[in-house]
């Protein structure tokens, strides 16, 4: 289905600008900031104009790579991760593609003219045809090694390493060292075989034993000074990791949380060690291990070049079984981390819903389902293991291969007189010493592979753009005027608006009620004045500013959110008050408590404010945990009350004390109250009546009741049910 608007698709373009207009766009998707007029600086055009060719070598001086090719519409709605990307135009202009569309109902592309003011578009094959000349500009950003702000990925890991290059310098001059003490070994055999055995020469042996015994002192010493360098290294990188995957994480927007089930994001946030201990752990280790071939192949060479062929074609068969066993490995691992998240997942499912599990008597079926996860888990884990397992096998087989190799080989030298018995078993240690780091890497690919995995994980996390506007943006004195003008919102790829077309406004220090059927968007609506989520289409302000132009931080500070199942965390009452303010003094925590009507219930407790309360206040009655939130919420003093269905689940006499305490929690703020029971918002300055996303209604209730038959509906249906 054709979804394209009736007017025209793209403005009328200037040729060449449209494409910087384009260009700038991208850039500042990536995060560089440049201006229109900037790239047209950068572009020098002469007399011909600025040329797709021209927006490619912009492109590569802001940092960005890019490159102009020719694709077919099959072609074109596959690029996926490589949008968006600049689409030229017949008549010389140009427009971003931003994505695909393919759903039963259209299979369309996404693209946006920055020149225009009609926003998104989509184009069908026909309308695509018409309009776009087949060549496309490709752009991606460009990453140095040190830069931190590049994607997740294994190379994300270089500046934090790169921050302890001192200490990792030290690791690798002290692996270097140990190499040329290793030596000692090898040598020390050969000559007490060759010089003190043979034509025995005590003086000699003593002095061999006195040099080995002191390389292997210093051995010691050097190993032990790597360790501890390693180890105050790799910590000071995983605090800083953990402290930057945990703001990133909470930077993250709420659509994401509600995306992800809470065991698959803990088994992701998991990862950020393992991804460290390998690198700085296993793979740095093996790493320096095998620059010992450097020196000791030589070594090998001196000693027998048949011997050294035969070390270097078992070598090869390690890394052929590498090779082979890799993309199997990678499958299944796959496999397994899928199995493992789900059944992370249904864990965590279990112990938050525990309360209705033991209610509804659901223990056999969560135990049954936990079987089938645990089978499902195991049995991936068992193919993991069967092709490490075989691939470590056999590796193991072809080292004891090798040295029985050489030591048949090495007997037949010495028969011959090539060899001395001294070197042969030089060079069996040495051989050893050679092997063993392939050996370590047949494990190290298989490692490789988890590894990978879980830096897919984690970049799960790390790539998911974080919440627009947290620490930046305007920073005005929030008064409380809120205003919604010609507001849609869609969640995710539903076609069915939560908002559609909602204008209203609520002046500061008013209280107005927000009511309706269920579904009918009545959260949506306080979660946009959050800024929790951003309108498909028209303006959500605060005091007149924009509200994607405000620094969200500071706008919710200036808010007090209570919402239906508030959630309180392990500590004391004046701990759980007081996280509403940063610093909050005593005095405030109980002005907010008194305000809120909770100081009857927290002086009788044995504690007062010091009682500590478990995990979701579970040693709370639901109205006292109300109570407790509303108190939280005002500790800030905000300028804006936001109750989201606060009163819904209490019992009588605790949504009394909330009423009756209603007057001094409102008093000069501006209030929203979403609620199902409208006897409760009879005293509002006015409420706005929704239904099906739309405002149906926005006056005081009595004339509601005159003029709303929505309202009037609600209204009867809940006064019969009190009768």
């Amino acid at each position: 289905m054709n979804i394209a608007p009736a007017q025209s698709s793209v403005a009328s373009p200037q040729p060449g600008l449209s494409g910087i207009a384009c260009l700038t766009a991208i850039a500042r998707f990536h995060g560089l900031d440049y201006t229109e007029m900037q790239l047209i600086q950068y572009a020098a055009p002469g007399s011909e104009g600025i040329k797709p060719a021209h927006l490619v070598q912009v492109a590569r001086k802001i940092d960005l790579g890019a490159k102009l090719v020719r694709l077919s519409w099959d072609r074109l709605r596959r690029l996926g991760q490589a949008l968006p990307a600049i689409l030229i135009l017949r008549d010389g202009g140009a427009v971003v593609l931003s994505g695909v569309r393919d759903t039963t109902e259209a299979r369309d592309i996404v693209i946006r003219d920055p020149r225009a003011p009609q926003g998104f578009q989509f184009w069908d094959a026909e309308k695509a045809h018409a309009e776009w000349d087949g060549r496309v500009v490709l752009v991606k950003r460009s990453y140095a090694l040190t830069d931190a702000s590049q994607p997740f990925s294994l190379r994300w890991f270089i500046p934090e390493f790169l921050r302890q290059k001192r200490a990792f310098t030290d690791v690798a001059l002290a692996a270097l060292t140990l190499h040329a003490l290793a030596l000692a070994t090898p040598i020390f055999f050969q000559l007490m075989i060759d010089r003190v055995v043979v034509h025995r020469v005590e003086a000699t042996m003593m002095v061999l034993i006195i040099g080995v015994c002191c390389a292997i002192a210093f051995e010691f010493v050097l190993n032990y000074a790597r360790s501890y360098i390693l180890l105050y290294a790799t910590s000071k990188i995983d605090m800083r990791l953990a402290s930057t995957i945990f703001v990133k994480l909470l930077s993250l927007p709420v659509d994401f949380f509600e995306r992800n089930l809470a065991g698959v994001i803990s088994k992701h946030m998991q990862q950020d060690q393992r991804i460290r201990e390998f690198l700085s752990g296993r793979l740095l280790l093996t790493t320096l291990d095998a620059t010992a071939l450097l020196v000791y192949v030589p070594i090998l060479a001196y000693y027998s070049g048949v011997l050294t062929l035969v070390v270097m074609f078992c070598a090869l068969m390690i890394a052929a079984i590498i090779g082979l066993m890799t993309r199997p490995f990678r499958r299944r691992l796959q496999d397994l981390y899928r199995a493992e998240g789900e059944r992370q997942g249904l864990l965590i499912e279990a112990i938050h819903g525990i309360n209705t599990v033991k209610s509804l008597g659901l223990e056999p079926a969560q135990s049954k389902a936990w079987d089938q996860s645990s089978a499902n888990s195991v049995e991936r884990r068992i193919e993991v293991g069967r092709i490490s397992a075989t691939a470590r096998t056999m590796s193991q087989g072809i080292e004891k291969l090798m040295t029985v190799l050489v030591i048949w080989i090495g007997v037949t030298l010495i028969f011959k007189g090539e060899l001395s018995i001294g070197a042969l078993v030089a060079f069996q240690i040495l051989a050893g010493r050679v092997i063993s780091p392939l050996v370590q890497i047949t494990g190290l690919i298989n490692e490789f592979q988890e590894v990978g995995l879980s830096v897919r994980m984690l970049g799960n996390i790390m790539n998911t753009p974080s919440e627009p506007g947290l620490q930046r943006g305007l920073r005005p004195p929030i008064r409380g005027r809120v205003s919604f003008d010609d507001v849609t919102f869609n969640y995710g790829t539903s076609t069915v608006p939560a908002l559609d077309g909602v204008s209203f406004t609520v002046e500061s220090g008013q209280v107005v009620g927000i009511v309706g059927r269920s579904g009918s968007g009545k959260s949506t609506l306080v979660r946009l004045v959050q800024g929790l989520y951003a309108s498909q289409r028209g303006l959500v302000r605060i005091d007149d500013y924009d509200i994607r132009e405000m620094d969200k931080v500071h706008l919710r500070r200036h808010m007090g959110v209570v919402l239906q199942d508030s959630f309180l965390f392990r500590g004391t009452i004046k701990d759980n008050i007081g996280s509403g303010k940063s610093g909050a003094t005593f005095e405030e925590i109980v002005w907010a408590a008194r305000q809120a009507g909770a100081e009857e219930f927290i002086e009788r407790m044995p504690q007062g404010y010091d009682t500590v309360l478990e995990e979701g206040g579970v040693n709370l009655s639901g109205g006292q945990k109300q109570r407790l939130a509303i108190a939280r919420a005002l500790v800030r003093r905000p300028s804006i009350l936001l109750f989201d269905e606060a009163t819904s689940a209490l019992d009588p006499e605790s949504e009394v004390i909330i009423q009756d305490n209603m007057a001094k929690i409102v008093e000069g703020r501006t209030t929203l109250i979403v609620s199902h029971r409208l006897s409760s918002l009879r005293h509002c300055d006015k409420i706005i009546v929704l239904d099906k996303g739309q405002i149906v209604g926005h006056d005081p209730h009595d004339s509601l009741l005159e003029n709303c038959l929505t309202y009037r509906r609600l209204w009867d249906k809940q006064s019969r049910s009190f009768r």
